[in-house]
């Protein structure tokens, strides 16, 4: 009776272990897009004249390292991206992930050989936060053609973040229920990255306060527009008037620098010229009145 109660203790305690050590593995890390993320892969006993290779998923080649040449081998798109820390650790065979991308998401796997060829995996869960902001829609025709007097059009944008996220709107801190609204999601194939956009039509009292809030589940947050969508872009639009204004200065400064020069220039050769003409007729003059007198004296003498 007393082996069979140990044996029941020591499998709960085995199965415990194995629901935790699956919780932890299937909660993976987390990694934001643009920043860096460690994987961690302890390679204790490690044969270092045997191969160390990373792997996302079941067939992209992350990294490969060649323990008999001390070589090491990059996946294509991960060049200048990922490290190892065998040269620091020898025991130590975790993978440094920098510039994180969307694609960047799934299973990684680490395989080394020690008694036998092993792998160590990693689950990489990528997000990326969105930038939320809110404005009331200035299109008069859009605002009657969906509301009765009184009401507007509000729209709420979310742009660049992953996974995809959820639009709520909130009055005076509240949940709206059923509200009149549409929504549409872009996804960007290049990035990766999600925008949402939420039109929502309404009427508001005087002082009533409504908000815009986007849900992402992979950051466990959820942000509140608090900011104008055309804020950003007039900024830029002021910036711009204000670039092509100092382009202006400059160049009517320059036109103007460039016309006073030549004419200074026009009135230096004139000066220079009228000085030589005046100084050569003033030799002329000078060379006449000593002929003349040289004739004078001629004369004088026969």
């Amino acid at each position: 009776m007393e082996t069979y109660r140990t044996h029941f203790v020591m499998w709960t305690l085995l199965g415990l272990a194995a629901v935790f050590i699956s919780a932890s593995a299937l909660s993976g890390v987390k990694g934001i897009v643009k920043q860096k993320v460690l994987l961690h892969c302890p390679c204790v006993n490690r044969n270092v004249r045997k191969k160390v290779i990373w792997q996302l998923e079941e067939h992209t080649t992350v990294l490969s390292h060649d323990g008999s040449d001390n070589h090491t081998t990059m996946g294509k798109g991960y060049e200048n991206r990922v490290s190892l820390f065998l040269n620091e650790e020898k025991d130590n065979c975790s993978l440094l992930l920098s510039g994180i991308t969307v694609a960047d998401n799934g299973t990684y796997k680490c395989f080394f050989t020690a008694n036998a060829f092993v792998y160590e995996k990693v689950i990489l869960h990528v997000a990326a936060s969105y930038s939320v902001c809110m404005d009331l829609v200035s299109d008069q025709a859009l605002v009657c053609s969906r509301g009765g007097e009184g009401s507007g059009v509000y729209q709420c944008k979310a742009s660049g973040g992953y996974p995809e996220g959820q639009i709520h709107w909130e009055l005076e801190g509240h949940p709206l229920v059923n509200p009149s609204r549409r929504d549409v999601t872009h996804l960007d194939y290049f990035t990766g990255l999600y925008s949402l956009t939420s039109n929502l039509t309404i009427e508001l009292s005087e002082g009533e306060k409504l908000q815009c809030v986007v849900e992402n589940t992979a950051l466990a947050s959820n942000l509140t527009s608090n900011s104008s969508c055309n804020q950003k872009p007039m900024s830029m639009e002021s910036s711009g008037h204000y670039k092509v204004e100092v382009a202006a200065l400059v160049a009517v400064s320059l036109i103007g620098m460039f016309i006073v020069g030549v004419l200074l220039v026009f009135l230096l050769t004139r000066f220079c010229r009228h000085e030589r003409s005046t100084k050569q007729r003033d030799t002329e003059r000078q060379e006449s009145g000593v002929t003349r007198s040289f004739n004078v004296y001629e004369d004088d003498s026969a």
